[in-house]
């Protein structure tokens, strides 16, 4: 394990707790990719999972995954702009 598996596993950790129990974060260290898989109650047949090399990167797909999914409107509820 590289000595920057352990940052990289704290920023995992960081944005799950951002995410306030919506997605699962992982460092994949074999892979070298942050991993997030939905844990939503409406997540769509066959899950979600997005994954990138750049915890900005990973973040940003995730939004964009929870738009186009309406996730934000179940969560936050019908008056959400979006």
């Amino acid at each position: 394990m590289d000595e920057r598996d352990e940052e990289r596993r704290m920023v995992a950790e960081h944005i799950e707790w951002q995410k306030q129990g919506a997605w699962v974060i992982l460092w994949g260290t074999y892979t070298r990719t942050f991993w997030a898989f939905a844990c939503w109650p409406v997540v769509p047949e066959g899950g979600v999972v997005v994954h990138a090399e750049d915890p900005d990167l990973l973040y940003a797909e995730m939004r964009f995954v929870e738009r186009e999914h309406d996730f934000l409107r179940w969560r936050y509820g019908r008056g959400y702009p979006g």
